[in-house]
């Protein structure tokens, strides 16, 4: 998937992603107080810089933040950039 994103992206252009921080999926039964059940799945942000790196996206920042409100899990969020060259 994050070759696919260095393909299209324009040189020096950017990727921005957020997740759910963790190791082991989440199941919901009726999120959002919907009758459907969900899955999250949580990742490290290690791992997804590793593989953004690999598919040739310098990561240029890495944050990741505690639950805020009703959230129960940190969330990260990662920015690389297409090179220019």
């Amino acid at each position: 998937m994050f070759a696919e994103c260095a393909r299209v992206l324009a040189p020096g252009g950017h990727l921005m992603l957020a997740f759910q921080v963790g190791d082991l999926p989440s199941r919901q039964e009726r999120p959002f107080g919907h009758p459907v059940s969900l899955d999250f799945r949580r990742l490290r942000p290690e791992h997804v810089e590793e593989l953004v790196r690999e598919a040739g996206l310098p990561v240029t920042s890495r944050t990741v933040r505690e639950p805020e409100g009703d959230e129960k899990t940190p969330q990260a969020y990662l920015l690389a950039r297409r090179p220019k060259g």
